[in-house]
C-alpha cells in the first residue's frame, strides 16, 4: 500500500461513497493495517459538525458559571481543542438529559455549530481539521478513510449561503494544506451526466427522500430563489456537481476520477486498489456458530435479529455480515463491528454513527 494515511471518498449522494469506503476498509485490514473509517455521519465526527455545540473557552467558562449543575457532565464529555470546546449534543440528549435538565440542554443548542455564520464556521472548522490531523499523526499505525467530509460537507455549507465558488475553493485549499502531512489521496465518483445520478437517487431513495432533504434545509438562503420541494433539491444537486468537479480539478494531491455510469463495480474496485497500491484479498470464511436469534438491549428498547450472515438492525434494514475474524463481523455499509461473545451477547465496536443503536460498546443480549 502507498504511504497515505488518509483516503477521502467524494461524490454526489448515490454514487457509492459509503459502499466503497466499506470495501476499502476490509481490503486494507486484510493486508494487516489498522483502519478507522469515519462515516459521513460518524459521531462525534472528527472533522464535520453534526449535532455539536461549539464554544470558545471564554464562552464555555461563562456557560458553566451560569449552569454549574452541568459542569461535571460537560467537562467529562467535552472535546477540548486549541481555542474551542465541542460538546456532542446527542451524547447529552441520549445519556444526560435527565441529569442536566431540558432548559440547560436547550441553552446548549444555542451553540449548535450548524447555526453559525459562515465566517465563524470557517474558523472553527480549520481548527477542528488541524486537531484531527494532530491526533492522526500520533496514531501512526492507523489509516483513516473519510467519506463526504472534504467536499460534501463544505459544498453544502457554502452553497446554502450562496457563497461564490472561489470562496469555497479557497477554503478547501486551506483544508488540504492542513491535511498534507497525512499524504492524502482523493477518490471522486461521478456520472458524466448529473441527471443520471439525480434519476438514480430518486428511483432508489424515493421522491419523498428528496422532499425530506428540501424540507430540512428550506430555510437556507440558497432555496429562496430556487424551486420548492424535490425540484429545488435537484437543482441543488446540479450546482453541487458543478462545484465538486471544479474543486477536484483545482487540487494538486494524489487523486483519481471514477466515472461510474456503466455500473462496472469490479472494474472500479480494481482501479481503486491499483491507485492505492492495495492487493485484492479474499476474506476468511467464518460463520456465526449457532448464533441465530433475537438480541435485545433492554435499556434502549432495541433489537437486532441475526440470521446466518444477515442481520436486521433496529431501524428495519437488512444488512449482510462479512467475517473479520472467528467472532467478529463487518456490518454492510456501516463502520461498526459486530462481535459475538461466549456469553451469548453481541457487543458493538468500531465507529458509531448518528443512529443510536450503533453506539460503541452497546451490548445486545440474546433472548431465550
Amino acid at each position: 500500500m502507498t504511504d497515505t494515511r488518509l483516503i477521502m471518498l467524494e461524490g454526489l449522494p448515490g454514487t457509492g461513497k459509503t459502499t466503497n469506503s466499506d470495501f476499502l476498509r476490509m481490503q486494507i485490514e486484510r493486508g494487516g493495517k489498522q483502519v478507522k473509517w469515519i462515516h459521513e455521519v460518524s459521531r462525534p465526527h472528527p472533522t464535520s459538525f453534526f449535532d455539536e455545540a461549539v464554544f470558545t473557552y471564554g464562552e464555555y467558562e461563562s456557560f458553566l458559571k451560569t449552569y454549574p449543575k452541568s459542569a461535571p457532565i460537560l467537562n467529562n464529555i467535552a472535546m477540548f481543542r486549541k481555542s474551542t470546546v465541542g460538546i456532542d449534543l446527542l451524547e447529552v440528549e441520549w445519556n444526560h438529559l435527565n441529569s442536566i435538565g431540558e432548559h440547560i440542554f436547550q441553552a446548549l443548542r444555542e451553540y449548535d455549530a450548524w447555526k453559525f455564520p459562515l465566517d465563524k464556521y470557517k474558523e472553527i472548522a480549520l481548527e477542528k481539521w488541524a486537531h484531527f490531523v494532530e491526533k492522526a499523526l500520533n496514531n501512526k499505525n492507523d489509516v483513516y478513510i473519510l467519506d463526504s467530509a472534504i467536499f460534501q460537507f463544505q459544498i453544502f455549507g457554502f452553497l446554502f449561503k450562496n457563497e461564490p465558488y472561489t470562496c469555497l475553493e479557497n477554503f478547501v485549499h486551506k483544508l488540504f494544506d492542513i491535511i498534507e502531512p497525512l499524504n492524502p489521496c482523493l477518490i471522486y465518483f461521478y456520472r458524466e451526466n448529473t441527471e443520471v445520478t439525480i434519476d438514480y437517487l430518486e428511483k432508489n431513495r424515493g421522491t419523498e427522500y428528496l422532499e425530506w432533504i428540501y424540507e430540512r434545509d428550506k430555510a437556507q438562503p440558497y432555496y429562496q430563489n430556487h424551486p420548492k420541494g424535490a425540484e429545488g433539491f435537484k437543482q441543488f444537486l446540479r450546482d453541487y456537481a458543478d462545484f465538486a468537479k471544479l474543486l477536484f480539478d483545482s487540487l494538486a494531491c494524489k487523486k483519481i476520477l471514477l466515472e461510474i455510469s456503466k455500473g462496472e463495480w469490479p472494474c472500479y474496485e480494481s482501479k481503486m486498489l491499483s491507485f492505492l497500491g492495495i492487493e485484492n484479498r479474499s476474506g476468511r470464511k467464518f460463520f456465526p456458530q449457532n448464533q441465530n436469534g433475537v438480541y435485545r438491549n433492554e435499556e434502549l428498547n432495541l433489537e437486532i435479529i441475526v440470521d446466518g450472515l444477515t442481520i436486521t438492525e433496529p431501524e428495519g434494514s437488512n444488512r449482510k455480515l462479512t467475517p473479520k475474524s472467528e467472532n467478529e463481523f463487518y456490518v454492510e455499509c456501516l463502520p461498526i463491528i459486530l462481535r459475538f461473545e461466549k456469553s451469548g451477547h453481541i457487543v458493538l465496536t468500531g465507529q458509531q454513527i448518528l443512529a443510536r443503536w450503533t453506539t460503541t460498546g452497546t451490548v445486545y443480549k440474546r433472548k431465550k
